[in-house]
């Protein structure tokens, strides 16, 4: 099957800002003294001036190093496919805890391989003359087109895997997004809260990242989680670890596969 891959980065204007914790999020970025510089882009520009020239630069940087045929033999159908990826960068202007979504795992790591290789900024963004944490958003389209004489093969096909009440007669994205759902419900309900209280007395909510993959046989396994604190992500872990085998794995060409899944939560915990 051939196909033709044009990327078509469409990169967000806005900065979301975030203020001495990850979890606090500013989505005006009118206090904002400075937005983080891209190397080579020169730091006496405006805000504006030096948003353009970051999302000039990334563009630049996908368009080079993203792998168009990674969507060869993928089973995707012709038209507009979108892959949405966020991540931050640091007080020092590294990239770091990088997400994406997109219809297929294969192009989900792809973009984070991608979006990983972007380097170091040459400064980070800053309020009121102090550093900051920056996340952003980078939406990537891609438009497929199968060529008439090739026919599609219903065992090229993925699937994700299916959660316990999710319907298996759901598309790809809406199996993922169901899902995800009924995991980020599970760790939800069997977080201890108790331990949230003692660890966080003046906050009321946490933010962590869980990393997982569902094997060949819907078990969670090489589970990690990147928390504040050391307690939170061992009690994730030990939580996903009782998560009920899934009702069905994912399936690449037809066969079980392992598949990554990746969720950013955030636990609100009202003292």
């Amino acid at each position: 099957m051939k196909k033709i891959l044009l990327i078509l980065l469409l990169l967000c204007n806005g900065f979301l800002l975030a203020q001495n914790s990850d979890s606090l999020f500013i989505e005006n970025d009118s206090r904002v003294e400075k937005v983080p510089v891209y190397k080579g882009c020169d730091a006496s520009l405006s805000n504006h001036e030096l948003r353009d020239c970051m999302s000039d630069a990334i563009t630049n940087h996908v368009s080079k190093n993203f792998n168009a045929k990674i969507s060869n033999d993928l089973g995707l159908p012709n038209g507009t496919v979108k892959i949405y990826v966020i991540f931050k960068i640091d007080t020092d202007g590294n990239i770091f805890n990088a997400q994406a979504r997109a219809p297929h795992p294969a192009l989900e790591k792809e973009a984070l391989r991608v979006v990983n290789l972007i380097p170091t900024l040459e400064k980070p963004g800053y309020i009121d003359g102090k550093p900051v944490i920056v996340p952003y958003s980078l939406p990537i389209t891609f438009k497929v087109e199968n060529s008439k004489s090739s026919k599609s093969k219903t065992n090229a096909e993925a699937t994700f895997p299916i959660f316990r009440g999710c319907e298996e007669s759901l598309t790809y994205e809406a199996q993922k997004d169901c899902t995800t759902e009924k995991v980020v419900d599970y760790v939800k309900l069997s977080f201890n809260y108790e331990l949230a209280d003692k660890l966080f007395p003046t906050e009321n909510s946490t933010q962590f990242q869980l990393e997982f993959v569902i094997n060949e046989k819907g078990v969670a396994e090489k589970i990690n989680v990147k928390a504040n604190k050391r307690e939170v992500a061992i009690d994730v872990i030990n939580v996903v670890k009782r998560m009920p085998k899934f009702k069905k794995p994912g399936t690449v060409n037809g066969k079980p596969s392992k598949t990554p899944i990746s969720i950013l939560m955030t636990i609100y915990f009202p003292h």
